[in-house]
């Protein structure tokens, strides 16, 4: 991107900003309660809470980008509706629950229904779709264009500029930063459909630019590949950033309500990228779709909007980052070394804060051997959510269980299969070509399935994960 100095500088008055907000929600309480590291006290109101969980679902904004570029209005399809779908049955069925039975994490809740055991393979499953490496990925990818410098580097870079504060804050810090996050996200997407809209044409025009293939619901790609975006969506109900949020919530209220606006803010966001995505790919002809947003707003916006248009792209993108990485040290530092041994409130937020180290450095690498967001997640939610989704709803229920020594079974195996047949899919061999036809989520969400009619039964003996 062509960036004159005044861009640079609203570039680098955000970075001092957020830095500024992370650090400044430090609290001297902080150290000494594990509650106010890991979930803000208990005290999120609902602005935070609807601010916090909008701009934590929009992380993966590059790739929506190349989606639209490449396939058109499918974007919305595979990215949208699936997603308010399953948001708006979460709010309905489960959000007051979490709040309720006020557990911290997923995996303590899975500890709490089913044991040690089940809680510790829960805590290995989730850190699948909680390493946030595929965010710092194109967090580097936009440091690298801002700056010059190596993608690796920029990456390294971005990882320390992104995840400091959480070191000290926790939860509060990552709210705070998420607030300002969320105003920039719509200012800046909303001031480049503007200027798409006054340089190059009115969306009449656009449209007519438009390959047939973009305005098409499958957008080129087979019904079976839109349809398991529809699968995905079902992170929704394991994602551990929404548990986290609604067990943080002042009033189980909030956390019902705040879902049920978040789904109105999302489908606005959602409007401004799909439209800009389309403007890019109507006027423009491009080597890489990763970078059709930045390379718009590098053709259409004028100096100093084109720096408000970047913060954008990097508040979407960094508060996703602080979000994933923080679940990801909770899950590392309390859920998995809690297995191992007990610890106090002191030493388990001393243990976040190096499962915090180990996340960013385990991303970084990720980060950097797999260069592709769209891969990343896409490959990671096919293996986590077979595994994942039945045994979190019924986590919820007091009545309902698996039977006795299934419940480790039903996480590992389901999860297990859709692993292996993502590894076959993956391998040019004629003779395996039924792996490459059928979406590895498909057999480990079928075989998640028949765990579920097969070893689900009443009267399951509920733990108390205090006493274990």
């Amino acid at each position: 991107m062509n960036l004159s100095t005044i861009d640079i500088i609203v570039v680098s008055v955000y970075f001092l900003l957020i830095l500024f907000i992370g650090f400044k929600a430090k609290s001297k309480k902080v150290n000494f309660s594990e509650e106010n590291f890991i979930l803000a006290g208990r005290k999120l109101t609902l602005p935070f809470f609807i601010a916090s969980l909008v701009a934590t679902w929009y992380g993966n904004i590059l790739g929506i980008g190349e989606f639209i570029y490449n396939s058109g209005i499918v974007a919305w399809i595979c990215f949208g509706i699936p997603y308010y779908i399953s948001a708006l049955l979460f709010s309905l069925f489960f959000s007051k629950k979490i709040r309720n039975l006020g557990y911290s994490s997923i995996p303590e809740q899975i500890t709490g229904k089913f044991g040690k055991k089940a809680g510790f393979i829960s805590s290995i499953i989730i850190l699948l779709i909680t390493l946030p490496a595929a965010y710092l990925l194109m967090l580097g990818v936009i440091f690298q264009i801002f700056s010059g410098i190596s993608l690796e580097l920029s990456i390294i870079i971005s990882a320390i500029l992104s995840l400091i504060y959480l070191f000290w804050g926790g939860l509060k810090a990552d709210i705070w930063t998420n607030s300002v996050q969320f105003v920039l996200m719509y200012i800046g997407f909303g001031v480049l459909l503007i200027f798409s809209f006054l340089k190059l044409g009115d969306l009449s025009d656009m449209f007519a630019k438009l390959p047939a293939s973009h305005l098409t619901i499958t957008g080129g790609n087979s019904i079976q590949y839109v349809l398991t975006w529809f699968i995905i969506s079902l992170q929704t109900f394991v994602d551990p950033s929404f548990h986290q949020r609604c067990a943080a919530s002042k009033d189980s209220n909030f956390a019902k309500q705040g879902i049920l606006i978040s789904i109105l803010f999302w489908i606005l966001f959602d409007t401004l990228t799909l439209l800009t995505g389309l403007y890019a790919k109507a006027f423009l002809n491009l080597a890489d779709p990763l970078q059709a947003y930045p390379i718009l707003a590098d053709m259409v916006l004028p100096i100093f909007w084109k720096g408000i248009f970047l913060t954008a792209v990097l508040s979407v993108i960094m508060s996703t980052l602080d979000s994933y990485a923080f679940v990801s040290a909770i899950t590392i530092g309390k859920d998995i070394f809690s297995s191992f041994k007990k610890f106090n409130e002191i030493e388990t937020v001393r243990n976040i804060r190096i499962g915090l180290l180990l996340t960013t450095i385990l991303s970084i690498i990720i980060a950097i051997l797999i260069p592709s967001a769209i891969d990343i997640i896409y490959k990671t939610s096919s293996i986590a959510i077979p595994g994942l989704f039945f045994p979190i709803i019924l986590s919820y229920s007091s009545k309902y269980g698996f039977k006795k020594g299934m419940t480790v079974w039903s996480m590992i195996i389901p999860s297990a299969i859709s692993f292996i047949w993502t590894l076959l899919s993956m391998l040019p061999n004629p003779y395996l070509y039924i792996f490459q036809e059928i979406e590895p989520m498909f057999p480990g969400i079928l075989i998640s399935l028949l765990f579920g009619i097969f070893t689900v039964k009443k009267n399951i003996k509920v733990y108390d994960v205090k006493n274990i």
